[in-house]
């Protein structure tokens, strides 16, 4: 669980803490959802924060790295083969799109030109909303950034993330108006 001061472990059977991490942010808002692999916990937040990587393997979780290579300030990054892939940033102008070594948070490459965005990932391709409404269909790559395809979608202020059921991808903005999409 996270909250403005601290992300903590939770028995789901009673509700016993069983560990606690302190990670403050200048507004008290840790949004982006942590990415859990084996025993390590991806923890990201925005209004410069920063990120790190938690082992949880003993009693207390320790740091394994800490840096602001990836600030993440509404949406969760994805993981995948190692790679964690999400907007970088807060909603203004200076968000990019990056992809950074999951084990030791080393930035692979940046993409300034998408700016804020929200993803999901599907079959080794990255499913990108940026905030000005266009999808972008992307091959997960670690060398750099690879769309498959750009199309304008909606207009107006999208920070949802994008969804994938069913042969179809909906998209949303904060006005409400939707889109749904069908895809090969």
């Amino acid at each position: 669980l996270s909250s403005g001061r601290a992300y903590k472990g939770v028995d789901p059977t009673d509700g016993k803490v069983l560990w606690e991490h302190t990670w403050s942010t200048s507004y008290g808002v840790n949004a982006a959802d942590p990415i859990l692999s084996g025993t390590q916990l991806f923890i990201s937040s925005g209004y410069n924060k920063g990120c790190a990587l938690l082992d949880l393997a003993s009693a207390e979780p320790k740091e394994v790295w800490r840096s602001r290579v990836k600030k993440n300030q509404l949406n969760a990054s994805v993981l995948i083969d190692g790679h964690l892939y999400g907007s970088d940033g807060d909603t203004d102008k200076s968000a990019s799109l990056k992809c950074i070594d999951f084990a030791t948070g080393t930035e692979k490459w940046s993409d300034a030109g998408v700016g804020f965005c929200s993803l999901i990932a599907a079959d080794g391709k990255l499913i990108v909303m940026t905030a000005k409404g266009e999808l972008i269909i992307a091959k997960a790559s670690t060398t750099k950034f690879e769309p498959i395809s750009r199309t304008p979608v909606l207009t107006g202020r999208c920070w949802t993330a994008p969804v994938l059921a069913n042969g179809h991808i909906y998209v949303r903005n904060a006005a409400g108006d939707m889109q749904c999409l069908a895809v090969q």
